[in-house]
């Protein structure tokens, strides 16, 4: 069985399970809205707001994947 990189848990594909797929795209749609509004902002530094800043208003998976996308750029 395959699980998710993020959660751990069983799926059948993929490297996500739905929540932190779901959680992933909408992180990737909405750069775009973060980058027009703080010019030249990195996809680094996006994550890192979005998975350190209490203030912001984003699910739980959405940080979690944010933490994980950092974790492996690390790598």
């Amino acid at each position: 069985m395959v699980k998710c990189v993020v959660c751990q848990s069983t799926i059948e594909k993929g490297e996500y399970c739905d929540a932190h797929t779901i959680a992933k795209n909408n992180l990737e749609k909405r750069f775009s809205d973060w980058q027009k509004a703080y010019e030249k902002m990195s996809w680094k530094e996006y994550l890192t707001r979005i998975s350190d800043d209490a203030d912001i208003p984003v699910g739980e998976w959405a940080k979690e994947v944010a933490i994980y996308l950092l974790e492996q750029n690390k790598k």
